[in-house]
């Protein structure tokens, strides 16, 4: 038997037992009763009732989590002159195997919708609501600032509630998208064959359960012309469009090539159309922004399409890091070296907007002098206590300045620095190769659920955080940009 995780994952809230909306069965015996009499009184009267138009049947094409083989797909649906919306976990952007923002603007500039998926893809239901809320709206907030316009929400793993409805609207969203409400291949044959136009609950559209390896052409074009005999809304919601990834949400790309040939020319009869999410629900959209033009490095080593230029850039732009002047002229940032202590917390006070502060005129540590490189900075960070270095013993305090910072120490020095808000970490780890005892286990949680760092999807889709992994210059731009994100400077 499987799991209730693993029910939910592939078939949505409906299969898990989690809610059910209304009850299509009782309105649609209405609806037969009510034109059978209306049928019967134009027998009897010797008027023929009126032909009735078939409704109109719209399908979006929806795709989830930004998976990198998403960007082939779209290129298919603008071979085709089609369009889809794309809900996008913000924080895995620019990671190996998702798009980068590149690829999200040359989406956007084809016509598609980028939409709300959460900054780290949680189940929504399981975290407080602020942490919900953060999770929902720097989300959206992040795709924003990346020039996007974004109306509508996909909840990850389908998992919602009242509270997370009001987060999602509190937070700017006009709709959410769930998942197994609709009639699908292995599940809910009493379910309708299309969602409503508007929807009776737009935080909650009806769909069929994701499409995976197990669907085939004949279901895809089932639901679409089961949807086309009442009318009302299909939205379909894919993942992996490759071979040999996630075998469980993946379809092959001639099986997608194929169905979007198929429902192209579906379109052609008048009653089918394909629109995005936005599209389908009438709200107005601008046109997309232009992609940026590629960025112009200030540093050498730091070519225009690194993974981290956008992030390096800023961090040079607000002067918390201009790198070195080589003998040339030249400027560099060794993006690979690692952090060390001293220059940790050069880097927090300038990201904190370098406040007036005098350093003391005797060291609190006994391996600093008020000469050694930022003394200034180290004893800042000592006095917020953001990071109050070691207890030798004997009253002795030592820093340990030219240290590398670990990636643990970097959740605490990043915590610290927001003020230490309320936060209480999961009983279960979301990381592999992190327990309730690591060292700053909290500290760790806390930098994940704001999307700061979300640490590695390993082959076996499982998470890794790597706590004693030393930060390098390029991950540290990340996170104080991804920072900044989450609390804008002053």
């Amino acid at each position: 038997m499987r799991s209730l995780d693993q029910r939910f994952r592939k078939h949505g809230p409906r299969a898990a037992g989690i809610r059910r909306i209304g009850n299509p069965e009782k309105y649609k015996r209405i609806v037969a009763v009510l034109g059978a009499l209306l049928l019967t009184a134009g027998a009897l009267t010797g008027v023929a009732a009126p032909a009735r138009a078939a409704a109109q049947t719209i399908v979006s094409l929806t795709f989830d989590d930004g998976n990198g083989n998403q960007l082939a797909a779209e290129q298919v649906l603008k071979a085709h002159g089609l369009v889809g919306t794309f809900f996008i976990t913000t924080s895995w952007i620019g990671t190996p195997g998702y798009l980068t923002q590149t690829d999200l603007h040359t989406i956007a500039g084809d016509g598609n919708e980028i939409g709300g998926h959460t900054v780290t893809h949680p189940d929504l239901t399981t975290l407080t609501s602020a942490a919900a809320s953060a999770e929902i709206c720097n989300g959206k907030s992040t795709l924003e600032s990346w020039g996007f316009q974004v109306n509508n929400f996909a909840y990850p793993f389908a998992a919602e509630n009242a509270s997370v409805q009001s987060d999602v609207k509190n937070c700017g969203f006009a709709s959410g998208r769930g998942l197994g409400d609709i009639r699908s291949p292995a599940s809910c044959p009493s379910c309708p064959f299309a969602e409503t136009l508007p929807p009776a609950n737009p935080l909650v559209t009806k769909a069929p359960d994701e499409v995976d390896s197990t669907w085939t052409l004949q279901n895809l074009e089932d639901l679409v012309t089961n949807a086309e005999s009442t009318g009302g809304w299909l939205e379909l919601t894919f993942h992996h469009i490759a071979v040999g990834t996630d075998p469980t949400l993946t379809i092959s790309p001639t099986l997608f090539d194929t169905f979007v040939t198929w429902l192209a020319a579906r379109t052609a009869n008048g009653t089918t159309s394909v629109r995005t999410v936005a599209q389908a629900l009438g709200q107005s959209t601008t046109p997309p922004p232009p992609p940026p033009p590629p960025a112009s490095s200030p540093f050498t080593d730091v070519p225009s399409n690194y993974t981290y230029i956008t992030e390096i850039t800023w961090l040079a732009t607000q002067g918390i890091s201009t790198g070195w002047v080589e003998a040339n002229g030249t400027r560099t940032y060794h993006p690979l070296d690692p952090v060390n202590r001293d220059a940790m917390a050069a880097f927090m006070y300038r990201l904190a907007g370098s406040p007036a502060f005098s350093p003391p005129a005797v060291s609190p540590f006994a391996d600093m002098t008020t000469q050694t490189p930022f003394y200034k900075e180290i004893t800042w960070l000592s006095t917020q206590g953001i990071s109050t270095g070691w207890d030798e013993g004997n009253g002795i305090r030592t820093y340990r300045p030219l240290q590398p910072v670990n990636r643990d120490a970097m959740a605490a020095f990043m915590y610290r620095l927001a003020g230490s808000p309320a936060y209480a970490a999961p009983a279960a780890s979301p990381f592999t190769d992190v327990t309730p005892q690591t060292p700053f286990y909290k500290e760790i949680n806390w930098l994940s659920t704001t999307g700061i760092s979300t640490g590695w999807t390993e082959s076996n889709s499982t998470r890794t955080y790597r706590p004693v992994t030393a930060v390098a210059r390029d991950a540290m731009a990340a996170f104080m940009y991804r920072y900044n994100t989450s609390f804008p400077r002053s």
